[in-house]
């Protein structure tokens, strides 16, 4: 099968390649243009001032279900010249360049220059068919630059961090989000509009591989470079070898076809791709530069998979490959910088409501909590140790004699639901709760439900209409009346890529199957504020989709290992993710596969465990979590917990920074956990670093990811002066400085110009009202930034219920300006104190303390 498909797929592509596509001639009218060619029809068509979206379609109806879009308005304000060679659209932010003798499409700013263009005789659309429906295999290339940096595609474990050359199989599964979409240093983004797989820089040479059997009983070696691998009766290995005819890097692709627990390559007895854990995703890539001649490999699997190799060359040209596709859909997105593009695309695919303010507390969560009375005092012993906590989560399990997956809580152990989450609420406490989408069909609750599971599956079919409103009122009528909170959505990938080969209420599982956690969470978001407007929705979820950003999302990394190698892998994931234009993400911290009992004293643990706490402060969202394991601070004796207090009494501190950051991300589409490209695009050195960031505009991030630390190298990009955090030493930019990272430190730099408000401790996030804040203001630059507060927690702020103090630094004249207060809500400060501190003056602090009515003041230092 696999061999006729190659053929067919050959037999299509080739006459393309020796003669191309043909313009034949063009339509425009107000909201698009149409060239049409020898093979089919290419629209241009202006979604805002920012972005284009290109479709190539041929017999088959493009899609009709255009969920992902909320403002799809073509820009009308465009012009079109025409001359022998070429057609040009033109906006004020962009062009697009079509070449009539060559079909191909450039893309240029609107300075005139090109960010990028389509590889000649790239765009394919080749018939095929799935579960008997027809259907097409949509590929387009780009030519990319060779120092390009390309990042996004969402959250990946492969480890890497600039895409250029990478392969990738864009699927959901556990611990992976696909988003099909990436971002440039040149300050472009591709949105790769579809909704099935997805294959980026696709390999399609193969290694052949042979298995060698595995005796029961009877392990076996692999040696390489790194040490012995043994092989044991649940693996096998899988050997093979290759003629390299041309020296040069090349992409390898290792697709397992399911999930595994090993991701295991050699090549030439040296180990590429090394990774264990529990849950790994089916496919990993990795980047190898070859000599000619014959090289050898080994791959190690668990014994039921089916490996395959593939590769290719790496080049100057990214592809994007779908194999269930209707048309060939893309959306380029231009600006100056990355904020601008990923503004665009939230401009289109949906902005991001308000979390409440909670929401940027410490999240307290374990596999798992086992009854009302352990949840309730686990709380207690936070309030009692003085130890920071907004939210308790409750995993799986609730529902006991109830089913799996359904959404009540079992009497035995919850007895009277309303009484005990009432308690945790007078703890000043938040609940989340755990939900699943495959509950127990022969459950009481699940009759509801009747016809609306997907055929043959036990996933409730969330793409209906009905079943959408069927879920909410399940989950309104056992646990949001109840009064939870907060929704933690598992499994919304769904679990193991469950829709392959089944029939959905919208269609072939193949064409929606990346399309599942955005349906969950949309039901969940519109179900919620149709019942309680009052009251914010949180969801934290597994997977996501673009769009999904509309529905009050949090993502997390899955269930991931605990060494040092997997929480590396969580920064660059993060990283990766939030550029994809997704906000608010969080890890396990610690890891959710973890070394067992000996974690509450090893101290090799230990080490690793805050240097992940240390990084939890500084995510988007604070959260522990652990599989079969006690996560709270007092289980890993004295020390630990005393370490864990000052970092959570730190968070709390920066609240209202994180606060308004989170509020700039509503408003102005602005991102928290910010790549160095993001804000340092001109400095080569600075967009290399992958496990650095700004957290906001202001701090920067530098995580210590190796054991036993007591330096740690930091490079501070050019153009500011960078203030430690912890000792207000100035350092200047453009060079790497050894940064102080014992006694429990991150190193944390903040950059000239910046201006940070800092609270007093508290153990939850509404304990203390913020009458008197700190205010660090760090001179070398002119700064500015708003104060944004509100009621916290309800969508009061939508009718312009909030306020705003703006602080504006003038660094030449040394001058502080607090600007007047804009807007009013309920329970606002009137009078504030504010404790000024100007840092880096004569190498000083200087401080000066001043009353706040609400009018302007001017502050000369």
């Amino acid at each position: 099968m696999m061999r006729f498909k190659i053929i067919t797929y050959w037999l299509t592509v080739l006459p393309i390649l020796i003669f191309g596509q043909h313009y034949v001639s063009y339509s425009k009218n107000a909201e698009e243009v149409s060239v049409k060619l020898s093979d089919g029809y290419l629209v241009l068509r202006p979604m805002n001032g920012n972005a284009v979206r290109i479709q190539f379609i041929k017999e088959i109806k493009p899609e009709e279900n255009e969920f992902v879009f909320v403002n799809e308005n073509s820009s009308s304000d465009f012009k079109l010249e025409e001359n022998a060679s070429s057609l040009k659209l033109k906006t004020k932010n962009y062009a697009v360049l079509f070449n009539k003798k060559t079909a191909q499409l450039s893309f240029l700013n609107g300075n005139g220059k090109v960010l990028l263009s389509e590889a000649v005789n790239s765009r394919k659309l080749i018939e095929s068919t799935v579960s008997s429906q027809p259907c097409y295999i949509a590929e387009q290339s780009f030519i990319t630059d060779k120092d390009e940096q390309l990042l996004g595609l969402g959250q990946f474990q492969d480890g890497h961090y600039n895409l250029k050359n990478i392969s990738r199989k864009l699927i959901h599964v556990n611990s992976q989000i696909a988003l099909p979409f990436l971002y440039s240093s040149k300050g472009y983004g591709i949105l790769w509009n579809q909704f099935g797989l997805t294959w980026y820089n696709p390999a399609n040479q193969s290694v052949p591989l042979e298995k060698e059997a595995v005796t029961n009983g009877v392990e076996r070696e692999v040696t390489g470079t790194s040490g012995t691998v043994k092989v044991s009766q649940q693996q096998a290995l899988h050997k093979g070898k290759i003629l390299i005819e041309k020296y040069g890097e090349y992409t390898f692709m290792l697709d397992l076809g399911n999930m595994d627990n090993r991701h295991f390559l050699t090549i030439d007895g040296k180990p590429v791709i090394d990774q264990s854990n529990l849950w790994l995703p089916p496919a990993v890539s990795t980047k190898v530069f070859l000599t000619k001649g014959e090289h050898y490999f080994q791959v190690v699997c668990k014994a039921t998979n089916t490996p395959s190799l593939q590769y290719k060359l790496a080049e100057d040209i990214t592809t994007f490959r779908s194999p269930h596709s209707k048309s060939l859909d893309y959306i380029l997105f231009a600006g100056n910088n990355a904020d601008e593009v990923i503004s665009s695309y939230r401009e289109i695919t949906g902005k991001v409501p308000m979390l409440p303010k909670w929401a940027f507390g410490y999240w307290q969560c374990r596999e798992r909590y086992t009854s009302a009375e352990h949840l309730v005092k686990t709380v207690e012993e936070f309030r009692k140790r003085n130890l920071p906590v907004d939210v308790i989560v409750q995993d799986w399990q609730y529902w006991g004699k109830y089913g799996w997956g359904v959404p009540k809580f079992d009497e035995q152990n919850y007895p009277e639901p309303e009484k005990f989450i009432e308690k945790l609420h007078q703890l000043h406490s938040r609940f989340s709760v755990s939900v699943w989408e495959n509950l127990d069909k022969k459950s009481e609750v699940a009759k509801d439900y009747n016809g609306l599971y997907i055929p043959d599956s036990p996933w409730i079919d969330i793409f209906n209409p009905k079943t959408q409103k069927i879920h909410w009122n399940a989950l309104n009528k056992n646990l949001f009346q109840n009064g939870v909170d907060s929704w933690w959505m598992d499994a919304t990938e769904p679990e193991n890529d469950a829709l392959v080969g089944k029939n959905t209420f919208l269609g072939i599982g193949e064409f929606y199957r990346l399309t599942y956690p955005f349906f969950v969470s949309k039901a969940v978001y519109e179900g919620q504020r149709a019942t309680n407007p009052d009251k914010r929705v949180v969801i934290l979820t597994k997977s996501a989709f673009p769009g999904q950003q509309r529905f009050g999302t949090i993502n997390w990394s899955g269930d991931i290992g605990w060494d040092w190698d997997a929480y590396r892998r969580q920064i660059v994931a993060g990283l990766n993710y939030s550029i994809s234009g997704m906000p608010y993400w969080t890890t396990d911290i610690g890891g959710f596969f973890r070394p067992g009992s000996s974690q509450y004293s090893d101290p090799k643990y230990h080490d690793i465990l805050m240097r992940w706490f240390q990084w939890g402060v500084f995510s988007p969202i604070f959260r522990m979590h652990g599989y079969q394991t006690e996560t709270e601070p007092w289980k890993y004796g004295e020390k630990v917990e005393s370490n864990m207090r000052g970092l959570m009494n730190l968070r709390y501190q920066l609240l209202p920074y994180i606060y308004s950051q989170s509020w700039e991300v509503s408003k102005n589409n602005s991102t928290i956990m910010r790549p160095m490209i993001m804000d340092f695009h001109e400095d080569k050195k600075a967009i290399e670093q992958s496990y650095q960031y700004m957290f906001g505009k202001s701090i920067l991030v530098a995580p210590v990811i190796k054991p036993n630390i007591e330096n740690w190298e930091v490079y501070l990009p050019k153009g500011y002066s960078w203030y430690d955090f912890y000792t207000n030493k100035k350092n200047n930019g453009g060079k790497t400085v050894l940064a102080d990272a014992s006694h429990n430190k991150i190193p944390l730099f903040i950059k000239s110009g910046s201006i940070i408000p800092v609270g007093e401790v508290m153990q939850y996030a509404s304990e203390k009202s913020n009458e008197e804040l700190t205010i660090k203001v760090y001179a070398g630059n002119d700064g500015n930034f708003t104060l944004y507060e509100d009621e916290g927690d309800n969508y009061n702020y939508e009718k312009g219920k909030y306020t705003l103090i703006p602080f504006k630094w003038n660094d030449k004249v040394r001058k502080l300006l607090i600007d007047k207060r804009v807007g009013t809500y309920t329970g606002q400060n009137n009078h504030r104190i504010f404790n000024l501190e100007i840092i880096g003056i004569n190498k000083e602090v200087i401080t000066r303390k001043v009353s706040y009515e609400g009018n302007e003041l001017t502050i000369q230092f």
